[in-house]
């Protein structure tokens, strides 16, 4: 930015990352609208990642959170983010902040962030995938209420009419229409151990394992930002600071999963290309006005 916008410099710019002017939701999502235009014909995925700081005991929110990646709890602050993908760009739309001394649940702030989806961006996707931790009863019956279409994993000791999932049939390999928790008419599918829920009763089962495996897409991008884009690398004590930086690496990856769609190249291909080159990141942002009035 500081080469890109001449006459600043970088620690001219350091600033902003505590400015209470600035609203990042807001630009996160001017941004998508700027580069990538009106969303259509794609689907939502929901999920959060830990940013781990076990250097770092003074960052303001730390907490001992779970880490998938990691199999253990770590040092570091948990995001909620919410994507759109159509199975060639994912696009991040919006994230939240979990606080361990806030009133909300990551289940809350899922539900925040598909209601300012639904709400303020006007969305409607074709379907909402998820893994087994945000299946919760008030997420699945929001998403039924609103007509939304939800595909998402269950743990196995989930009832279906009754019956733990583990205990309904001993073929591993099943498929079979019921009601869960909250009065929710779904199909299930068992698929080895795993099994798998959706409100769509006309669904096959290869339609529920296809839309499933779209999630991946989140994964990809969760590494990513955290390898290449230098997510976990921000020093700063303040969580509006913390806060604006996750918000500039979304960006980040929003700007560079644009120009991988235009150029064809590879996400690594980019990489390598910017990092000999930073010239041609200069041309990238004129090419897509990003700084222009």
């Amino acid at each position: 930015m500081a080469r890109v916008l001449q006459g600043q410099s970088h620690d001219g710019l350091y600033p902003i990352l505590n400015d209470p002017r600035l609203e990042w939701q807001t630009l996160l999502s001017s941004l998508v609208l700027r580069i990538v235009g009106k969303l259509s014909n794609g689907w939502f995925i929901i999920d959060d990642t830990v940013i781990p700081k076990q250097f770092a005991k003074v960052v303001e929110n730390i907490a001992w959170v779970f880490s998938s990646k990691e199999g253990r709890s770590v040092l570091g602050l948990n995001i909620v983010v919410l994507c759109w993908s159509n199975g060639t760009l994912t696009i991040p739309l919006a994230f939240k902040m979990w606080r361990k001394d806030g009133a909300k649940s990551k289940f809350d702030l899922a539900l925040d962030l598909l209601s300012y989806a639904r709400n303020f961006l006007q969305l409607q996707p074709k379907y909402v995938v998820f893994d087994s931790w945000y299946a919760s009863k008030d997420i699945l019956k929001r998403l039924n209420r609103w007509g939304w279409t939800f595909v998402c994993q269950l743990k196995k000791n989930r009832l279906l009419n009754g019956v733990q999932l583990q205990r309904v049939h001993r073929n591993p390999y099943w498929m079979e229409r019921g009601v869960i928790y909250g009065n929710l008419e779904v199909l299930i599918v068992r698929h080895g151990k795993k099994y798998f829920a959706t409100n769509d009763l006309t669904s096959s089962k290869q339609d529920i394992l296809s839309r499933y495996k779209t999630r991946w897409s989140i994964e990809t991008m969760f590494r990513l930002l955290h390898g290449k884009l230098g997510m976990d690398q921000c020093e700063a004590r303040s969580l509006r600071a913390q806060t604006a930086h996750i918000a500039l690496c979304l960006m980040s990856f929003l700007i560079l999963e644009r120009v991988k769609q235009s150029t064809g190249k590879t996400w690594y291909q980019l990489r390598r290309e910017y990092s000999f080159h930073p010239e041609r990141v200069d041309l990238m942002f004129n090419e897509l006005k990003l700084f222009t009035a």
